[in-house]
Order: structure tokens, then C-alpha cells, then sequence
């Protein structure tokens, strides 16, 4: 049963790390991250990622605090997926991502240098991280 791909992005204030999947959710690839320069940037570049990777949906981490809260981190991508719902006219769902960056900058540190090459940045590892466990979950 295919899926479709979907682009997972780890929205951050500097960067927001994008990881995808094949179009079974059986894959999921690390892809470069993007510099957060501001949303009419951001929104061009994730249009052409996008295009060259044939996404069919978008799913965005939602930063919940540990006990199921949210904060200002949570209204910051709130806003964002606003955005990207108008501009980008795609499905999208948000995630919880709790730990996920944490996770990532602990198996990052633990790479080596040719494997961490692969993720590209400690953002896309989080997306990544975020992908395999929407995947696991649907």
C-alpha cells in the first residue's frame, strides 16, 4: 500500500532540518537542512524541495514540552504550519516531537564523520527521527 512521500521538517529558529520518505514509508532519507532566513525564504526553498522530491505530504514536529504543554516554541511553529498550510496547499500534520533533537545530538555526537556526512546536520537527523516514528505509529 503506498503512502506517498512525505517531507518531515524540524522547524528551528537557525535551521529547519527536512528528512522524506519513499512512497511505501518504509525509507526515510536525511536531506540538507535549510537556513531559517526568514518565512518568504523558507517557503520558496521548501517549494523546491517539494517539487524535486514528488511530496505528497507534509508533517511538521511539534516541540510539546515533557509534561504535553506548549510554549512559545510551540506558537513559533503553530504560525509556521499556518503558513505553510496557505502557501504550500499540501496535507499537512503536525507531530509530537519530544526529545527528537535531543535524541539526534546524542547519536550525532556518538557518528563518525563519514556517517554524519549522510544526515548532513544535526537538524535533518532530528527530522529523520521524526519520519521513522510517525511511520512506526501510522
Amino acid at each position: 500500500m503506498e503512502r506517498g512521500r512525505i517531507l518531515a521538517l524540524d522547524y528551528g529558529t537557525k535551521n529547519v532540518g527536512l528528512a522524506c520518505c519513499d512512497t511505501m514509508g518504509v525509507t526515510v532519507q536525511p536531506l540538507p537542512s535549510l537556513p531559517n532566513r526568514g518565512r518568504r525564504d523558507l517557503v520558496e526553498r521548501l517549494r523546491e524541495a517539494i517539487r524535486e522530491q514528488n511530496v505528497e505530504r507534509l508533517l511538521v514536529g511539534i516541540p510539546l514540552n515533557m509534561d504535553g504543554s506548549s510554549g512559545e516554541a510551540v506558537r513559533r511553529v503553530d504560525r509556521f504550519i499556518a503558513t505553510l498550510r496557505t502557501e504550500l496547499g499540501l496535507p499537512l500534520e503536525g507531530f509530537d516531537e519530544r526529545l527528537s533533537t535531543t535524541e539526534a545530538l546524542e547519536i550525532w555526537r556518538e557518528m563518525k564523520p563519514r556517517q554524519q556526512k549522510r544526515y548532513r546536520t544535526v537538524d535533518s537527523l532530528a527530522a529523520a527521527l521524526i519520519l521513522e516514528r510517525y511511520l512506526e505509529e501510522s
